[in-house]
């Protein structure tokens, strides 16, 4: 098992000085250990693009039934889903997706109906945390090296206590006319994408576990039905198609993306992208969206921004509006993301420290903090960012196109002493 260096609860919050100097080492950027690499020829039939991947997985597909089971369990009304599932589960909304859902059966003889269920539900209760970060050329180094530059990269860890879905990470380069146009960390069987880079673009889902407190329960649930009848497509599906647009020469621009995303109907979600000179974090809901936008720095998890300001009374609150049998839960839930916030938002802070005035002169302006990748990937990799239910953890470049660091777990992470 790895062993990730901790940082205590809030109350003794303390960080170790990991501000880059001329004598810092270079940075592991290989992180290893890293997932297996699979193409995705997007010039084959859909039905033929997973084939590889669904035979190499073929045994741990077979062991799906019982994982569908345990997924279900943690849902409400988890007996009706299941019915339906297995009743009318039939396909996704989109026909593309279809097909190589289609392909993956194939070639793994299991049910149609679970491999689309794999597909609906693996976005559920994900515990993530998520942000981009403008790097900086080291004020202390005479040359600027590659992965220090002024520019924001995607970090991202994956959080899920289903250690089951461990054996399933891979990584997916998409090929289209022999060349790699976009990368994906992924599950095997799953044709979504919840953490993927192209040029100009990186994206990743986090689960919100609430829409907005004026949206009606019955309203949600109707989506989801939807989602799950392939009437609408699911968030992983939207995400997919800004990375992998269908039938254009040229991908939609980060604005075209955010204006779109806003007004389409979507499950509740937390969704971060970057173009690499900006990024934003949405909490998006069925209709609308509230975005948070940065030139610097942005990060979030698996709460709403405005319940960091909240009082013991709005926690009070909170309890008497959650289900009776989910109120502890939803509180563990809430608490352990905003403290998942509040340690990379201090990492953030200490680190990005003033720079010279020599060398602001320079014009700069948006390179103070002096962070390198080094920093970014400390971070991911500090306790409790990287936990005991961390499936992977990476951080993305959209202006290279590439993942830069990448680290899997394929054993539950252990804090350190």
């Amino acid at each position: 098992m790895d062993t990730i260096m901790e940082i205590p609860p809030e109350s003794s919050f303390e960080v170790l000085n990991s501000q880059p100097s001329e004598k810092d080492p270079k940075p592991d950027l290989i992180g290893g250990p890293r997932p297996p690499v699979y193409i995705v020829n997007l010039d084959l039939p859909p039905r033929q693009r997973y084939q590889e991947i669904g035979k190499d997985f073929k045994d741990q597909f077979l062991e799906l039934t019982p994982l569908f089971d345990s997924i279900l369990a943690t849902l409400p009304y988890n007996k009706l889903i299941s019915f339906i599932a297995r009743v009318i589960l039939r396909r996704v909304h989109n026909s593309e997706e279809q097909d190589e859902i289609k392909g993956l059966v194939d070639v793994t003889g299991i049910p149609l109906f679970l491999m689309i269920a794999f597909n609906s539900f693996l976005d559920t209760f994900m515990g993530c945390t998520s942000g981009a970060v403008r790097l900086a050329e080291n004020p202390h180094a005479t040359e600027p090296s590659s992965e220090d530059r002024d520019k924001m990269v995607h970090f991202r860890t994956l959080d899920w206590g289903m250690d089951e879905l461990r054996d399933f990470i891979i990584q997916i380069d998409y090929q289209k006319e022999g060349k790699t146009i976009a990368h994906a960390i992924t599950y095997a069987g799953f044709v979504g994408v919840l953490t993927g880079v192209r040029k100009d673009l990186s994206v990743s889902l986090n689960f919100r576990p609430t829409a907005d407190e004026d949206t009606p329960r019955a309203k949600v649930a109707y989506h989801k039905l939807l989602v799950l009848l392939g009437f609408r497509p699911s968030v992983s599906s939207q995400l997919r198609s800004f990375l992998l647009p269908r039938g254009k020469k040229n991908p939609p621009t980060f604005e075209e993306i955010l204006q779109e995303f806003a007004k389409t109907p979507c499950t509740p979600a937390y969704v971060t992208l970057c173009n690499g000179s900006q990024a934003v974090f949405i909490e998006k809901d069925i209709r609308r969206a509230k975005m948070n936008i940065s030139e610097d720095f942005i990060s979030g998890t698996n709460h709403d921004t405005h319940t960091e300001a909240w009082k013991p009374e709005d926690y009070k609150g909170f309890a008497l509006r959650t289900d009776a049998d989910a109120v502890g839960i939803a509180l563990e839930l809430l608490e352990d993301s905003q403290h998942r916030k509040t340690c990379i938002t201090r990492l953030y802070e200490h680190t990005s420290r003033p720079i010279p005035k020599t060398f602001r002169r320079r014009g700069r302006r948006k390179a103070e903090g002096g962070i390198g990748m080094s920093n970014v990937v400390t971070w991911c990799q500090t306790w409790p960012i990287t936990n005991e239910c961390t499936h992977f953890s990476c951080v993305m470049d959209p202006k290279e196109a590439e993942i830069s660091w990448v680290k899997y777990h394929p054993e539950p992470p252990e804090s350190g002493d």
